[in-house]
């Protein structure tokens, strides 16, 4: 019966403390949103199923994991976002909470009454959150087509098992929040009614402090290993790092944020008294200056770490590439067979794919007469014989043999033209994606002659003593389009770098929005409760500009530590991701991607000052005291 009582009385109070769940309600809505478009994403690409070729269809399945990520994403901030929501509005209700425990309520039925405000608010905050990404998802896809993502329009998928996933997601990220901000209620004094003020604890919790030294030794022993890590394994580290890193941050970020927000504001508070107000506020008011600044630091750091990773992956594919390529010229002909015969021409490697059943899918092969592709590619085995690539034999490259889980010598089945063949691994080949593909087949492998189609690309090597300009003016004037080696790689490297960072703005753009909105609600939330401080402070003699001022700092200082922190994840992870490419190309190329970077800073600078104009604006009017 208390169990009832308590439900009924959490939609009582929830009636009359509505302002602060409200900002609990739009957090969660966004974060369900952000699922609910990450789910769709990923059900449209099962609408695309009818008269695709296969090199569309590849391309389709690649998006998967990429939807995938932006899943991950979403759900990884709307749990951190909510949580530390819910824990902000809980501890600005400190004194309603003591007076209930004043009155006899216990610790348990404390957590129930804010478990029941859990669920009316993931109630509505689930359903306005399904609609809004239900909602969106159509533009985005239009979006991801515009811009080259998709190579076809996907249609909007069934909505039952998006749904019920995003709603599933939003009922156990409020009840996670709640219960860990109940947990932390239910241990309220009843004394803490008769407080007019309650000073915030800065110093973390023993949970809380073994987050934050497991995070710490996680980073330490990436740094340690990082001399020795393979890039797969160095990417892979690099994408999931600063989620470890922005956790064991955020655990201690009572003291960490309200510690550089003070040091940022220390100049400034020298010469403005509205300034030091404001640094003051940030070092004492630990919930909201560690609320602010969590979702910018998440953002910095995540999308941070993945442009400089896909960057760095850039590089060593660019690397790779010039390193492996020693034919002069790279033509695009649609009659490459004929480029043999131009006057010069010593070697002219085709490119051709065909697309087989392996490992459990369809597969894209790279189809290659070995001598060709040896002497215009510098294809080479690092174990095993390309001697042995004839008949029924194939080479994998170093990354795709740790995906098969095989080894030189090992026999697999593959599927050419609707036969089952038997093949053996012969040998196993560097990586170079730009150049062949992660499986190679010869070109006399029964079957594969009836599904091998050209590229149309056609790699050139140039006969001892022939110019090497009058043999590129000779196949032009074939009618096929010329490049050299250096202008073809850089050629296929910048165009790989575009479509990283359209892909990126996709997957992250999003997030950086839910970002600036859980950035606002935690300001207004916050400055909702420092209504007596503003008008005591006004009744002291403060303008409301100088209160205005007042908020703008807090922000600016605030936000000074959150980048900081954010920069330096991002960093970290930069350097552990190059020092894995340096290890596996030596010579490849250094470029620091500053426009995306740039981005990302101006967006985290926009959802600061969203937020503090959103600050500004609650407290535009001052009262007097009561």
């Amino acid at each position: 019966m208390n169990v009832v009582v308590m439900v009924s009385h959490s939609l009582k109070t929830l009636r009359q403390s509505w302002p602060p769940y409200a900002g609990a309600a739009v957090a969660l809505a966004g974060g369900i949103a952000l699922i609910t478009l990450a789910t769709n994403m990923l059900g449209a690409l099962g609408t695309a199923t009818d008269g695709l070729d296969p090199q569309t269809r590849t391309r389709i399945d690649d998006l998967g994991s990429l939807f995938g990520i932006m899943a991950g994403i979403s759900l990884f901030l709307a749990l951190f976002v909510v949580s530390s929501t819910f824990g902000f509005v809980v501890a600005t209700r400190r004194r309603e909470l003591g007076l209930l425990r004043l009155l006899g309520a216990t610790p348990r039925q404390v957590r129930t009454l804010l478990l029941g405000e859990a669920v009316a608010v993931a109630a509505v905050g689930t359903v306005a959150g399904c609609l809004l990404g239900t909602a969106v998802t159509m533009p985005v896809l239009h979006v991801l087509h515009l811009a080259g993502v998709t190579p076809v329009l996907l249609g909007m998928p069934g909505q039952g098992a998006g749904w019920a996933i995003a709603a599933s997601c939003g009922v156990g990220v409020a009840l996670v929040g709640a219960w860990r901000a109940g947990a932390r209620a239910g241990r309220t004094q009843p004394v803490e009614a008769l407080r007019e003020a309650v000073l915030e604890r800065r110093r973390p919790t023993v949970v809380q402090g073994l987050v934050a030294l497991t995070a710490a030794a996680g980073l330490v022993a990436t740094a340690w290993f990082a001399s020795g890590m393979p890039l797969l394994f160095a990417l892979l580290v690099g994408m999931f790092l600063p989620i470890l890193a922005v956790i064991g941050a955020n655990a201690v970020g009572g003291l960490l944020y309200t510690e550089l927000a003070t040091y940022a504001g220390a100049a400034v508070a020298r010469r403005d008294p509205a300034a030091h107000l404001a640094r003051d506020l940030a070092r004492t008011s630990g919930r909201m200056t560690a609320a602010v600044a969590a979702p910018v630091v998440a953002i910095m750091a995540v999308a941070g770490s993945m442009v400089l990773a896909v960057g760095a992956t850039a590089d060593w594919s660019e690397g790779a590439d010039r390193a492996a390529l020693t034919s002069e010229l790279v033509v695009r002909a649609k009659r490459p067979e004929r480029i043999q015969d131009v006057p010069g021409v010593r070697v002219s490697d085709v490119r051709r794919t065909a697309q087989v059943g392996f490992g459990g899918g369809p597969e894209d092969v790279e189809v290659v007469d070995v001598s060709s592709a040896a002497a215009t590619r510098s294809l080479q085995a690092t174990r095993g014989s390309l001697a042995d690539l004839h008949g029924r034999a194939i080479a994998v490259t170093a990354s795709y043999i740790t995906d098969l889980g095989g080894r030189v010598g090992q026999t697999h089945r593959m599927r050419v033209g609707g036969r089952s063949v038997k093949v053996r691994l012969v040998a196993v080949v560097p990586d170079a994606p730009n150049l062949w593909a992660d499986v190679i087949v010869p070109d006399d492998l029964p079957g594969i002659g009836r599904i091998v189609r050209d590229t149309g690309t056609v790699f050139v090597r140039t006969a001892a003593g022939a110019d090497v300009t009058a043999t590129a003016r000779a196949v032009q004037d074939g009618g096929a389009q010329v490049s050299t080696a250096e202008e073809w790689v850089r050629t296929v490297s910048a165009e790989a770098r575009a479509t990283n960072e359209v892909v990126l703005w996709v997957m992250l753009g999003p997030a950086g929005v839910y970002a600036a909105i859980a950035a606002v609600n935690a300001v207004l939330i916050g400055m909702s409760q420092r209504r007596r401080q503003t008008a005591t402070a006004r009744l002291l003699g403060a303008t409301p500009a100088q209160v205005r001022r007042t908020t703008l700092w807090e922000t600016a200082f605030t936000g000074a530590g959150a980048l900081l922190v954010g920069g330096a994840i991002t960093g970290f992870t930069g350097w552990l991701v190059r020092q894995a490419v340096v290890r596996d190309v030596p010579d490849a190329p250094l470029t620091f991607p500053w426009q995306a970077l740039s981005g990302i800073t101006a967006a985290c600078l926009m959802v600061l000052l969203a937020a503090a104009v959103a600050g500004a604006y609650t407290l535009r009017s001052g009262e007097a005291p009561d």
